[in-house]
């Protein structure tokens, strides 16, 4: 919803798409940038408290974002509230999945994370359209202020979850010591990469079909759905923690696949119906390296270690709207997305051999803990809860 309502701000202030696109830029960077040091913010603290007034946070910018359009304010104000914006989002994907732990059971917490993740999928098909609809209504304004109350409504939410005690500060920066917690926010940034990468490349294929790139967000529409479909299949039956960078690699492999037949779909009927299923193990993965950032980094530092996750993810996302900016021209639209086809290839051969070659070798960050005793199996201790 935030991106698209900041476009619309944008362009209702400034009469310009580029405009708003720039603000939902500022808005994301700052998020990625912002995200391991609200993390670390967050552990510090009482998790549910910090969560409530990120939103509350969120939910006061947006306002004082629709009375600045509403006013014709200059830009540059819109620019620094994109960069509090930025902060306010930056913390509430990893808190809220950090906060897991005490509002999931233990032996229900590995689903939780592919739920989860499904949900997010679901949000980024499902918030565009209320966006539109709230600004077919009202204008920008009106959607701006229907995102305030969405932020506003999940402060309130988190009344009724477990508060989860502040934790000890953390000496350590988490990706300083922590080789498998690397690996894993490296993988993010790579799926955000290609996935990016490919998601907005789409519009950019309407010509090719004869249509306006205006119509690229029905198309869009069809990749989230495809996401969410794969979404729904691992949240009723999630991936196993057995033999995990074997069935990383293969889940790698078959994303790749997935996304060929839409590149070289001769219509724009064709390229629908591939972008079904060009997203379908997007879930998977994302639900399969959270679940393994989960088993992995105790209950000191898990709002950092997920923030980082998600920053590694947001700024691979749009670096990857960059490259298609850059290479649209001398490369072609419709030969961008050989690049994720080929990055996801890659993971897919790397991550074989290291299954081979390294799973097992003590030390090694691709080691996976028995499932028995790890955290998420075992629990935690009731003194993290009030």
């Amino acid at each position: 919803m935030a991106l698209l309502g900041l476009v619309l701000a944008g362009q209702a202030e400034t009469g310009s798409l580029a405009a708003g696109a720039k603000l939902a830029g500022v808005t994301t960077f700052c998020a990625g940038l912002a995200g391991p040091t609200c993390g670390r913010l967050l552990d510090r603290g009482e998790l549910r408290g910090g969560l409530q007034r990120n939103c509350f946070l969120t939910c006061g910018l947006f306002a004082t974002f629709a009375l600045c359009v509403s006013l014709r304010v200059p830009i540059i104000i819109l620019y620094a509230l994109c960069v509090c914006l930025g902060y306010s989002f930056s913390g509430i994907w990893g808190g809220f999945r950090a906060l897991l732990v005490v509002a999931v059971p233990p032996d229900h917490l590995r689903r939780a994370h592919f739920v989860e993740s499904f949900m997010v999928e679901a949000s980024w098909g499902i918030g565009p359209l209320v966006v539109t609809v709230l600004a077919a209504l009202g204008g920008a304004v009106a959607a701006l202020l229907g995102i305030a109350a969405v932020a506003f409504l999940a402060g309130i939410s988190l009344i009724g979850v477990v508060q989860m005690r502040p934790r000890p500060r953390a000496r350590t920066h988490i990706l300083r010591h922590r080789n498998d917690v690397r690996v894993l926010v490296g993988l993010a940034f790579c799926i955000g990469l290609g996935f990016g990468t490919f998601e907005s490349n789409v519009p950019q294929r309407m010509p090719q079909y004869g249509l306006s790139p205006n119509l690229g967000g029905l198309f869009l529409l069809l990749l989230a759905i495809g996401s969410m479909t794969g979404g729904t299949y691992v949240s009723l039956r999630p991936i196993q923690r057995r033999h995990t960078v074997r069935k990383a690699s293969i889940l790698f492999a078959l994303f790749a696949l997935l996304m060929l037949p839409s590149i070289l779909a001769p219509s724009a009927l064709a390229y629908g119906g591939c972008l079904l299923f060009a997203s379908l193990m997007l879930v998977p993965i994302n639900g399969l390296g959270t679940s393994e950032l989960e088993a992995r980094i105790g209950e000191k530092q898990r709002a950092e270690a997920f923030s980082c996750y998600q920053a590694a993810t947001m700024i691979g996302v749009g670096l990857g709207a960059v490259l298609n900016g850059i290479l649209v021209g001398p490369v072609g639209a419709w030969n961008i997305p050989y690049l994720s086809v080929g990055l996801f290839s890659m993971l897919a051969v790397g991550l074989a051999i290291a299954a081979r070659h390294g799973g097992h070798r003590p030390g090694s960050p691709w080691t996976v803990e028995d499932p028995v005793t790890s955290p998420v199996s075992a629990g935690y201790s009731a003194a993290s809860c009030e």
